[in-house]
């Protein structure tokens, strides 16, 4: 694990987005598609606004957006990520970018998982480019709770559920966010940082993230 230290925010931004823009030029300029995994909520938003204006400078269409994880609600909705990725992208998206959807017409995620498992084998048929992850005080990645599963058979995805709101999600399984060249995990704050230095020694989804072996993931962090 590589640990990124900055000042603040701003200055996080500009690394971790140098290093986008150059991994999505190197898949451009080899003319293969860019496969990008990305965290929802407040703290990337200002990031995906900035790398709006990037890509919309640039003659791209070959590249490929998807949440790690998602809330089952409409993307009209505040808690939507797929509706955030939208909001904070409007110049690029369907131009530059486009978004491998992690929701369907069904009720329920449990009802949706397969077919949304074989969407994305069939949309992102090999490794990411890079995921960006966040992590929450409690440990969690996407939407991989402690105490809850990681995984499921072997799809890409699974259905889950907040611990305290019980909110219905769906995320990315764990095998399927390690399947990347690059892990990103962004995250801010003194109380972040203590756990992510003590993960080693904790059952949480950070620490299975962090235990695997080979594992290329690159912190940016700031206070």
């Amino acid at each position: 694990m590589k640990f990124n230290s900055y000042a603040d925010f701003s200055e996080l931004s500009a690394a971790l987005l140098a290093e986008w823009i150059a991994e999505i030029d190197h898949a451009a300029a080899a003319r293969l598609p860019a496969y990008f995994a990305l965290a929802g909520g407040s703290t990337p938003a200002p990031l995906y606004r900035q790398l709006d204006s990037m890509l919309a400078a640039r003659d791209i269409c070959n590249l490929h957006l998807v949440a790690t994880d998602e809330r089952w609600v409409a993307d009209s909705d505040a808690q939507s990520n797929e509706g955030l990725f939208k909001q904070c992208m409007p110049l690029s998206y369907g131009k530059q970018w486009q978004l491998v959807s992690l929701k369907n017409t069904a009720r329920t995620p449990e009802v949706a998982v397969e077919a949304i498992s074989e969407h994305l084998h069939q949309q992102i048929p090999q490794r990411f480019n890079a995921v960006l992850l966040g992590m929450g005080t409690d440990g969690h990645i996407a939407s991989l709770f402690p105490g809850a599963p990681t995984q499921h058979d072997q799809l890409d995805c699974l259905a889950a559920l907040h611990p305290q709101t019980r909110q219905s999600r769906i995320s990315l399984s764990l095998p399927r966010l390690l399947a990347s060249k690059k892990i990103w995990l962004l995250i801010t704050g003194a109380e972040k940082r203590q756990l992510l230095e003590h993960a080693a020694q904790s059952s949480l989804p950070i620490s299975s993230l962090l235990a695997e072996p080979g594992c290329n993931i690159e912190v940016f962090w700031c206070p």
